[in-house]
């Protein structure tokens, strides 16, 4: 088919509804879809069910059938056929976290950016996918296939949305997600998220460590952390003056002494952009000197926090597909007799999560740290050569002129819940990994040029 004609067509409408595009993705950012308490109908909180339905109504106004399931996920479909491909986005965010100089969910359009908090991951992203769908069926494309739209609501926090919606709605043939980088992501490391816990210990130190936490997400570098010291008849002025480090505080309360450290956060896929808060608050407690008692189980945690390549839970390791493992110390909480550690490990495409655990249970045999808790999810490894690939990549050098090969990546995409999927857009080239991060952000200009390659690879793909 030539295609000369119709990417015209479709070039047009982009251009005549850009507007809307960008309006849509701010009303959407506005929407502070971050996990929360389980309502009925709501099983990751209201504000995701809020974004579910408002991708629902933004579908049905463009005539697409769309299905609700359970609060989980949705799905809008156009197209007629037993051939179905998938278009997987997701509406859920990470917290907004600290440090944003605009209103994380304000969705502002300032200086050619859309900023807030889903802006690229995966808000913006998600309204271009579905705007190149409305392009598709607005124009004429004469596909013989369906496209059907799958929108989840726990991407974030475990990917329970599309488990729960793949039990329930079949799997497309093929498709990809908006949610990683251009030209395409053809392999993504395996995700292993391992919890370690050990005794809070207690010592015959006159200052005792009672608490200690950080983060909220394995999948993000910990911006903050605190700790809580107590001791009776401690002079805490004095005992405040040991503490010092790179943005460390400290705070006097009626019982004691709070121990503040500040970081930066990053993607856990990138754990050597971020600062990890854990590091500056456990090195800040060591060079203080007033838990010597604490020194070797502190200097644990300090190991864990500032070591992301794995080297010091015995995981230390790489291929020659998708390079180097990374570790992230991304939540450290405690109770009165405990303290849990959890981390986001990104593994080689060739290596098996079993082998992982193993090796992490051998390194941890002497350390008062153990393996408690375990969860896996495999890698994705499509060949350079398949079809999809390769019309994936025909669009965007068409349209961009960029000859770059394909990528692969530590992050987790809706891909590795496919059959074959992989990760298409939304970073172009050279953009800077904002995801997650405070003051998140997209460029209008980008939001509207992924919606004509979108557009362009779905007439390709749906048309058999």
């Amino acid at each position: 088919m030539d295609y000369k004609d119709i990417d015209a067509k479709l070039d047009a409408w982009i251009s005549d509804h850009a507007d809307e595009i960008i309006r849509e993705a701010q009303q959407l950012i506005q929407i502070p879809s971050v996990g929360g308490a389980e309502e009925p109908g709501a099983p990751f909180g209201r504000e995701t069910r809020n974004a579910l339905d408002r991708v629902a109504q933004l579908s049905e106004r463009y005539g697409l059938s769309t299905k609700m399931l359970d609060g989980y996920a949705m799905h809008a479909e156009m197209g007629v056929g037993d051939y179905l491909i998938g278009v997987l986005a997701h509406a859920d965010v990470v917290p907004a976290g600290e440090d944003w100089t605009y209103p994380p969910f304000g969705g502002v359009v300032e200086n050619g950016k859309l900023i807030g908090r889903g802006a690229l991951d995966d808000k913006g992203p998600l309204i271009a996918g579905l705007f190149g769908m409305f392009a598709v069926k607005e124009t004429g494309v004469p596909i013989n296939t369906r496209i059907r739209a799958i929108v989840g609501a726990d991407e974030e926090s475990g990917f329970k949305c599309v488990e729960h919606y793949f039990k329930n709605e079949e799997m497309p043939d093929t498709g990809f997600t908006p949610d990683g980088a251009f030209p395409a992501i053809y392999a993504e490391k395996g995700i292993a998220t391992p919890v370690l816990v050990s005794a809070l210990p207690k010592t015959d130190d006159p200052i005792q460590l009672v608490s200690i936490n950080a983060g909220a997400r394995t999948n993000m570098v910990p911006a903050r952390a605190a700790a809580k010291l107590v001791g009776t008849g401690t002079n805490w002025d004095e005992a405040s003056s040991k503490i010092i480090g790179e943005n460390i505080s400290t705070e006097k309360v009626d019982d004691g002494l709070i121990v503040r450290a500040v970081g930066v956060s990053a993607h856990a896929s990138y754990p050597q952009e971020g600062v990890n808060a854990v590091a500056l608050l456990t090195s800040a407690l060591l060079k203080s000197q007033l838990l010597p008692g604490l020194a070797g189980w502190l200097g644990s945690l300090y190991d864990f926090a500032s070591d992301n390549s794995g080297a010091l839970i015995g995981i230390l390791g790489s291929d020659e597909v998708s390079g180097h493992l990374t570790s992230n110390l991304g939540v450290l909480a405690s109770d009165e007799k405990s303290v849990t550690a959890s981390f986001s490990v990104r593994y080689p495409v060739t290596w098996k999560g079993d082998d992982v655990k193993s090796r992490i249970e051998k390194a941890l045999e002497k350390d008062a740290f153990s393996l408690k808790g375990w969860k896996d999810s495999p890698p994705l490894y499509v060949p350079i050569d398949d079809p999809l690939l390769e019309t994936l990549l025909a669009v965007y050098r068409s349209e961009t002129g960029d000859m770059n090969p394909p990528k692969t990546m530590g992050g987790g995409t809706y891909a590795r819940s496919m059959k074959k999927a992989v990760a298409f857009g939304p970073n172009f080239p050279g953009f800077p990994d904002v995801a997650h991060k405070a003051d998140e952000f997209w460029y209008v200009d980008d939001l509207i040029k992924s919606a004509r390659i979108y557009a362009k690879a779905l007439a390709r793909l749906a048309v058999r």
